[in-house]
Parts: structure tokens; C-alpha cells; sequence
């Protein structure tokens, strides 16, 4: 499967939906996540060999393996003291567990556990036109074997690293709910503080999330 043809099929299914609930009013901003505070995502992606620097310059080159990701998030109460805390900077806080497969021509499979925290910004004033949120993810990713790329031009690898996520999601303001995202799912050693060298990996991809 194409990542072009998994991009297409993700939109047909934003646009099935959201005419079929067109009738009902929600909230735009982060009082959507407030009252829909679960969340279920799929995630496809394509890995590229490339640093993230480059990557957000969208300039890369593809490496032969896939990512496939479901996730499960849950956003922290109005209340929440860390929340509070993170609020003149984030106004959603979620915690987050992503389960992931990697599967490519130089290995087997491979799956990945990334828990981590999202700061989301929501509240943006062309939301009633096309509802977008931009997220920052911030955690630990445990790889069952160590990625191939990961391995290219280092012997100072390890399974367990740092896990960064980057993300912009869109909506129909007449269906907020089911969103269509685009992300960059990053998997370092942060600069040694994982004692692995300066090893990491980097997947570019879209998916779909359900809140609930």
C-alpha cells in the first residue's frame, strides 16, 4: 500500500463522515477536547533518512520500512495541577500511549511502545473554518530490535530512546471530532542523555483521530 493511496483513503473517510454529521453543533476550540477528552488515532508513515532539521525542511530521501501506529490519549482535566502549570503555554495537556509495527526490506518486524505527553495549541481564529490544532509529544520510545537505520553509521545504539512528535490536525468545523493529521514521529538519543551516541530516526506520515 502506497502512502499516496493511505492519504487518499484517510481523507474519503473525513469527508464520509463529517457530511453525515453535519447537522450537529460542537465546540472548535480546546473545549472540544474537554468534552471529548478521549482519543483514538491511526498512524501511517513513511521513514526517511534524513535529520529532523532536514525533515522540517521537507528535505529527505526515503528509507525501505513503513511505520503503522495506533494510539490511545487521554487529555488531563481543567483542573489538573500540571496542567494549570502548562496552561499560559498549552491549553491541552494529554497523556498518550502509542503502540507501533516497523516493517521494511532490511529487517523484521519491529514493534515500538512510545508513552509520552502532548501539549496541543487549539485555540486558533480560523477554526471555524477548518478546525486545526498544532501538538508537540514529548517521551521515551522502547524498540523490541533496533530499527536498520538507527544502525547505519552507528554502533552506539540502544532500544530504549527519547520520542519527540510533531503534528498539525484538520477538521471540518461541522465534525471536529474525526481528524485528519499529519505528523513527524522522532525517535534520539537527545543528544547522549540516552547514552546512544547520535543515533535516531525519523517517519513522516498522516493518519486519522477519533475523539470520544
Amino acid at each position: 500500500m502506497t502512502t499516496l493511496r493511505v492519504f487518499s483513503i484517510l481523507i474519503s473517510t473525513v469527508l464520509l463522515f463529517t457530511s453525515a454529521h453535519a447537522t450537529t453543533s460542537y465546540p472548535v476550540d480546546q473545549k472540544l477536547y474537554d468534552l471529548y477528552p478521549w482519543s483514538l488515532t491511526y498512524y501511517y508513515g513513511q521513514t526517511v533518512s534524513a535529520p529532523l532539521v532536514d525533515v522540517l525542511k521537507l528535505k529527505w530521501h526515503r528509507w525501505p520500512e513503513h511505520l503503522q501506529s495506533l494510539e490511545l490519549a487521554y487529555v488531563l482535566e481543567e483542573d489538573d495541577p500540571f496542567r494549570q502549570l502548562m496552561s499560559p503555554l498549552f491549553g491541552v495537556v494529554e497523556l498518550a500511549l502509542d503502540t507501533s509495527i516497523r516493517y521494511g526490506a532490511n529487517e523484521n518486524n519491529i514493534y515500538e511502545f512510545n508513552p509520552y505527553l502532548i501539549f496541543r495549541w487549539a485555540n486558533l481564529p480560523w477554526n471555524h473554518v477548518v478546525t486545526t490544532s498544532f501538538a508537540i509529544g514529548e517521551g521515551v520510545s522502547y524498540d523490541t530490535s533496533i530499527p536498520a537505520i538507527e544502525k547505519r553509521q552507528n554502533t552506539d545504539t540502544k532500544r530504549l530512546l527519547n520520542f519527540l512528535m510533531l503534528e498539525a490536525t484538520f477538521a471540518d468545523p461541522n465534525y471536529p471530532r474525526l481528524q485528519l493529521l499529519l505528523r513527524i514521529h522522532h525517535r534520539s538519543g537527545a543528544y547522549g542523555f540516552y547514552h546512544a551516541g547520535n543515533t535516531g530516526s525519523n517517519v513522516v506520515g498522516a493518519g486519522l483521530r477519533y475523539l470520544f
